[in-house]
């Protein structure tokens, strides 16, 4: 039986991820940074996998975690948008967390790795013109953006120099049910069901279900003849098209009707950040 090891594994999409490798007949390993942790287990436990500790920022405690172990899903990241020590909580686990579990996977003999990046390490589309795979955000002003830039590009430079077997999924913003607790992604769903969303905002998203970015990184994994990078991602909407939707299935809701003046715009990064 191949024996798959996920970092991040009590995640949203970690957790997604385990629930359906354990339904398709994988031993599975699931990475948390502190197994006695009764809420972020939970889910892992009712699944009957074996949870282990390990630190991204800890390369001993990752080779430890991948010894016997023929696959990785590197899932684990700092997905902030915000911190007070963006260096510490956003940048460091996302780069130096993957040069680690990279490193240990080499060492431990690791035979295919599955690598989540996201499409903000490709970028935004200018003028009309679609990017793909090939494309790279050299323009990432925010630390989040910037470090899944420089995590992806890291990645691909391990590969080459320790000739490993990588796939890259991109997924847009994840959204679907599942998850612990909420992430920046979810969060502005939640913000706007509970009424705490006064105006909108000029923004969107490209959206996509976990369970689909969960299934895209199984193909990959089983599929011999996948390389590169692969863009998983549904729909663009803007935050008036959410707004719309869901004032057509809960019409009781008090959703926002206005957007934010454009005079305000430049002050959105700091109101969001508060």
């Amino acid at each position: 039986m191949t024996k798959i090891v996920i970092t991040g594994a009590n995640g949203h999409l970690g957790s997604t991820l385990v629930e359906q490798l354990v339904e398709a007949g994988y031993e599975v390993r699931a990475t948390v940074r502190d197994k006695n942790d009764a809420h972020k287990t939970k889910r892992l436990k009712a699944l009957g996998v074996e949870i282990v500790q390990a630190d991204m920022l800890d390369r001993a405690s990752l080779i430890a975690a991948f010894e016997g172990c023929d696959g990785l899903f590197q899932v684990a990241a700092g997905y902030k948008m915000h911190s007070d020590n963006p260096e510490r909580d956003i940048m460091r686990p996302s780069i130096e967390g993957a040069e680690n579990a990279l490193l240990a996977a080499k060492e431990t003999g690791i035979k295919k790795i599955i690598f989540t990046s996201s499409i903000a390490s490709i970028g935004t589309s200018k003028n009309g013109v679609k990017l793909d795979e090939n494309d790279w955000n050299d323009n990432a002003l925010e630390y989040y953006a910037l470090a899944k830039n420089n995590a992806e590009r890291l990645v691909w430079k391990l590969e080459e120099l320790h000739d490993l077997n990588v796939v890259v999924i991109n997924p847009g913003a994840i959204i679907g049910p599942n998850f612990m607790t909420h992430t920046p992604s979810t969060y502005t769903f939640q913000r706007i069901v509970d009424e705490n969303f006064p105006m909108m905002l000029p923004i969107g998203l490209s959206y996509v279900d976990v369970r689909d970015v969960a299934k895209a990184h199984i193909l990959a994994f089983e599929n011999d003849n996948a390389k590169g990078r692969y863009i998983t991602t549904g729909n663009y909407y803007e935050i008036k098209h959410i707004v719309d939707k869901l004032r057509k299935m809960e019409p009781k809701l008090k959703l926002p009707t206005k957007m934010v003046p454009n005079f305000m715009l430049p002050l959105l990064p700091f109101i969001d950040w508060v």
